[in-house]
């Protein structure tokens, strides 16, 4: 393919992947307890109220606070386009766009033209991608800037030295950055660093000049970090050791943990190629009751096909696929490239030894760091039929077809699901949009009757989920939402709002009717949002 038509195909991309992960960004952004938080931190922030923070959100499930570069992309987004709740979900947005002409540079290191182009393709339309570019988390730009840490190590290879210097730069603070997303990642992308370092400096790729740049340029971006430790005395770095420790006391027998490590990767990888299987869950327990189902008249003939289907693609879609990449590290005859097979083989098997240790805690979304190699697994796939059956084109046209086809159609669903406001998942309550919230608040607002402190009560987990992005976005109006608790007495003539789901329209039980009269109730969404009066 020409460098003009490469060119073309790749703007129809991004402006396809745009498309996707912007469409009505707004309206169906995920806001949830997290991002009400980290919104208003970057509002205060941004207009004085709070100081600058030095470290960034809690990782999940301990006391251990990650580096506060998340936080800093927020505040920047709000400084630049105004204090509104999705300004805080612009930075993820933007990298994520920024992560479609990346993966393309990417992957020509190992493809030619046109396996890189479906390559690429796939990464655009994959359901998963989409998902996780469409709200505002901390290891949602994971994908961009752990590429572009590895596409920097492959720069620092045969450069001229002034070259060398600007890439080791880029290499250090994507580096830098990307320690502070996740924390899998400050473990795993050290060791991966160490190793790619012996690599490149025994081939005489690298001194310790370059090292040392790498070095200070993710220590630098890392700065408030450092700060915080010297002057808390390392109260945070003791935090990750002993929520570490916890999570481990956690775990189960090294063979469990490892047969569900296993699960996890391979489901992972196919769910993130295909869209098929589940978008949350990643063990195999499930798997195993569903196994008993098959000689029974519990499932019908098609879904007992699709899962025995599934799990044989994913099983040979990942073992397979791993096996091609190895064999190419092996077999490759160019040094540059090969020694970057070797480092992506090194970071895939890092992270696969790290997520052994933490597997009883791994769902779908813990592979973000990782979603780009299924893709290159495809590459690989493909790279080898073709060869194999002298069909390179039919090869990438089946690909895509039967691929594409599979995310759009769960793209196609969840979009169908998101004009009637948030997500289920299995049929429980996942997150509420902000225009749905909105709307709520718009309710509250306009049945207050005048009064600032507003009791709220909602369907058993709504709360959990949903009370502080609403008492965030009720602030404009200087309403106070309380939940209704024990220690809230209510009397005759009060006024309190309930949300519900809205698949009873405005029902409510006899039960609640006997203590509540229905003053006003609209559906809107997954919602039916109620003001009552207590009687």
């Amino acid at each position: 393919m020409n460098k003009k038509n490469v060119f073309i195909a790749i703007i129809l991309f991004v402006a396809v992947g745009f498309f996707l992960r912007s469409y009505n960004f707004s309206e169906w952004l995920r806001f949830n307890a997290d991002q009400a938080r980290d919104a208003r931190l970057a509002i205060n922030v941004s207009e004085g109220r709070e100081p600058i923070p030095l470290l960034g959100p809690w990782a999940g499930g301990t006391s251990f606070k990650l580096g506060g570069v998340f936080y800093y992309f927020q505040i920047a987004s709000v400084k630049i386009f105004g204090s509104h709740p999705q300004v805080a979900a612009y930075p993820d947005l933007l990298f994520a766009i920024l992560s479609i002409p990346l993966l393309f540079l990417f992957a020509k290191i190992f493809f030619n033209s046109r396996i890189s182009l479906m390559v690429v393709w796939l990464y655009v339309i994959s359901y998963f991608a989409v998902k996780y570019s469409r709200f505002a988390w901390n290891p949602n730009s994971t994908p961009f800037f752990v590429m572009l840490y590895l596409y920097s190590l492959h720069g620092l290879m045969g450069s001229e030295k002034s070259k060398k210097i600007l890439w080791a730069i880029l290499c250090g603070i994507a580096l830098g950055i990307s320690m502070q997303l996740h924390t899998s990642l400050l473990i795993i992308l050290p060791v991966v660093s160490i190793v790619a370092a012996t690599i490149l400096f025994k081939k005489k790729q690298i001194g310790f000049s370059i090292m040392a740049i790498i070095l200070a340029a993710a220590l630098f971006v890392n700065t408030a970090q450092i700060i915080s430790e010297i002057k808390t005395g390392g109260v945070n770095s003791l935090q990750l050791i002993l929520g570490a420790t916890e999570k481990n006391q956690r775990n189960a027998s090294f063979g469990e943990n490892l047969l569900l490590n296993i699960s996890c990767h391979i489901k992972s990888n196919g769910h993130i190629i295909s869209a098929l299987g589940d978008e949350e869950e990643c063990g195999y327990r499930g798997d195993i009751k569903t196994v008993n189902k098959l000689d029974g008249k519990r499932m019908t003939i098609f879904e007992k096909v699709s899962f025995v289907a599934v799990w044989i693609f994913f099983a040979i879609f990942s073992f397979g696929g791993y096996f091609l990449l190895g064999r190419s590290a092996k077999k490759e005859k160019e040094q540059k490239k090969k020694d970057m097979l070797i480092i992506l083989s090194v970071y895939v098997g890092i992270s696969f030894l790290f997520f052994v240790a933490w597997a009883t805690e791994l769902s779908v979304r813990f592979f973000l760091g990782l979603s780009f190699i299924p893709f290159f697994l495809a590459g690989f796939w493909v790279s080898f039929l073709s060869k194999k059956f002298r069909k390179e084109i039919l090869v990438i046209l089946i690909a895509v077809l039967v691929l594409s086809f599979f995310n759009f159609q769960k793209i196609y669903g969840t979009f169908k699901d998101l004009k009637n406001g948030g997500r289920e998942i299995n049929g429980d309550f996942d997150y509420a949009t902000l225009g749905e919230e909105n709307f709520i608040v718009e309710f509250l607002q306009n049945n207050s009757q005048d009064q600032k402190t507003l009791v709220l009560d909602a369907q058993a987990g709504y709360l959990f989920k949903m009370l502080r992005p609403l008492q965030f976005l009720s602030e404009k109006y200087a309403l106070n939402l309380i939940e209704l608790r024990e220690e809230v007495k209510l009397e005759s003539g009060d006024n309190i709002f309930y949300i519900k789901s809205a698949d009873t329209g405005c029902d409510l039980p006899a039960k609640t009717l006997k203590k509540y009269e229905i003053e006003k109730c609209v559906s809107h969404g997954q919602f039916s949002i109620f003001s009552l009066r207590v009687k």
